[in-house]
C-alpha cells in the first residue's frame, strides 16, 4: 500500500489534493486537526487538518517480491489521538458523501418544520443528494454558487413557474381570475391591468362577471379610473361575450368572475357558464397563500373543470411561510404566474421565480452547513 500525508486548511481541500493524487478509491487511515506555527519563532500559529490516506498497489509476483523488496511503511500514531479520529478502510468518496447525508437529513427536518409536504421534501432532499454526489464522484469543487443553480434547474422539474403573462403574443389575450371569495381577486385584476398597460403599454379592457356584488365591480371600476382603462359589467354569459366583443381592439382583457364559496355547486355552474362563453385563453386560479392545504385541495378540486392554466397566490404579507405555496404548486402541477405580497397597486404584484421557491425550500444557512460538513475533520 501507498501511504501519504497530506495537509489542508480545510477537509475538503485534504480530499481535494487526496484525489487527485491518489484517487477517488482512495482508503483514509486517520484524520486530525493540528496546531503549526506560520510565522518566524512559532509567534503565531493556526490550526490545519491532517489526513493520511493510502492506496492499495499491484501485487507482485514471487520473482518481483524477492528481487525488489520493499519494506511497509508503518504509521506512528501520535500520543494525543483518540480512537473516534481513527477511520479505516473508508473511500475518500464514501467519507463526503457520509457527512453530507448527515447535513442532508438536517435539511430534511427544516423543511418538515417549516410546513413543506413530506414526499416533497423527501424529493428535494434526494436532487440535493443527487448533485453533490455527482459533483464529488466527478471531482468537482462544491461551491454554493453551482449547486443552487443546478438545484434550481432540478427544482423547475418540480415545480412549475410560468412566470408572468407572455407580452409578444400577437393574439388578442383574454385572461380570467378564479377562486374563492376573499382571496383578493379585484384587487389582483387591478394589478394586472397597472402592469399591462402603465409598465407594458399594452391596451387592456376590464370585465367583471360578479353579479353578486355590486361592491366589486364598483372597486374594479374605481380602479379602472385611475389607471384610464374601460370597464363593463356582464350579468350573463351573453353579456359577458357581448363586453369580449366591445374589446375587440384590446390587446388583453382581464376578467374578474364571481367570488363564491366553492362548495357553491348552483354559482360554480353559473360561472362555468361564463368561461363557455368568454373561452378564455389563460385561466388563473386565484388563492390565499395563508389556506390551509387541506382547503387547497378542496378548491383545486372544485376549480379544475373550469381548465384552471396557472395559479395566483395572494396575501403572502399575511404569512410568513411560503408552505402553501411550494405544497400547492407541487400538488397541483399548476404553474405558479404571480405572487400577492400586499394591497398596494400594482407594486405589490411579483411575478414567480423558481429562486423565490428555491431560497425558502432550501435556506441559505442550510445549504452553508452542507458544504461545513465535506470540511469537518473525520
Amino acid at each position: 500500500m501507498r501511504i501519504k500525508t497530506y495537509e489542508a486548511d480545510t477537509m475538503q481541500d485534504a480530499m481535494d489534493q487526496i484525489k487527485q493524487d491518489l484517487g477517488p478509491n482512495a482508503l483514509i487511515l486517520n484524520t486530525r486537526q493540528v496546531t503549526k506555527s506560520v510565522k518566524w519563532f512559532g509567534l503565531a500559529k493556526k490550526h490545519i487538518i491532517e489526513v493520511v490516506a493510502g492506496i492499495a498497489t499491484p501485487k507482485r509476483t514471487a520473482s518481483e517480491s524477492s528481487s525488489a523488496l520493499v519494506p511497509v511503511p508503518t504509521i506512528d500514531s501520535p500520543a494525543d489521538q483518540s480512537e473516534d479520529s481513527v477511520v479505516e478502510g473508508k473511500t475518500v468518496e464514501a467519507i463526503a458523501l457520509r457527512n453530507i447525508r448527515s447535513a442532508l437529513d438536517d435539511v430534511y427536518q427544516h423543511q418538515i418544520e417549516r410546513g413543506v409536504n413530506k414526499e416533497l421534501s423527501q424529493r428535494l432532499v434526494y436532487i440535493l443528494d443527487d448533485i453533490i454526489s455527482n459533483a464529488i464522484s466527478h471531482n468537482r469543487k462544491l461551491e454554493t454558487k453551482t449547486i443552487r443553480q443546478d438545484f434550481n434547474d432540478r427544482l423547475s422539474q418540480v415545480i412549475q413557474v410560468s412566470g408572468g403573462v407572455d407580452f409578444n403574443v400577437e393574439e388578442q389575450q383574454v385572461i380570467a381570475l378564479v377562486g374563492p371569495t376573499g382571496v383578493g381577486k379585484t384587487t389582483t385584476v387591478a394589478k394586472l391591468a397597472a402592469v399591462f398597460s402603465v409598465l407594458n403599454y399594452k391596451t387592456v379592457g376590464l370585465i367583471s362577471i360578479d353579479a353578486y356584488r355590486i361592491a366589486a365591480y364598483d372597486q374594479l371600476k374605481t380602479y379602472a379610473e385611475i389607471i384610464g382603462l374601460p370597464v363593463e359589467l356582464a350579468l350573463s354569459p351573453q353579456g359577458a361575450r357581448d363586453a369580449i366583443d366591445k374589446f375587440a381592439d384590446q390587446d388583453i382583457i382581464i376578467v374578474d368572475s364571481v367570488g363564491r364559496s366553492p362548495n357553491h355547486q348552483i354559482h360554480m355552474a353559473e360561472l362555468h357558464g361564463y368561461m363557455q362563453v368568454i373561452r378564455p385563453t389563460e385561466v388563473h386560479l386565484t388563492v390565499s397563500a395563508s389556506v390551509k392545504f387541506e382547503d387547497l385541495v378542496r378548491i383545486v378540486d372544485r376549480y379544475k373543470t373550469l381548465d384552471v392554466s396557472r395559479i395566483i397566490f395572494t396575501k403572502l404579507d399575511e404569512t410568513v411561510a411560503l408552505d402553501t405555496v411550494v405544497n400547492g404548486a407541487y400538488y397541483t402541477k399548476y404553474p405558479i404566474s404571480y405572487l400577492g405580497v400586499g394591497q398596494t397597486v400594482p407594486d405589490d404584484l411579483e411575478v414567480a421565480d423558481i429562486e423565490k421557491m428555491s431560497n425558502f425550500l432550501l435556506a441559505k444557512q442550510d445549504l452553508d452547513k452542507v458544504l461545513e460538513r465535506l470540511n469537518e475533520p473525520i
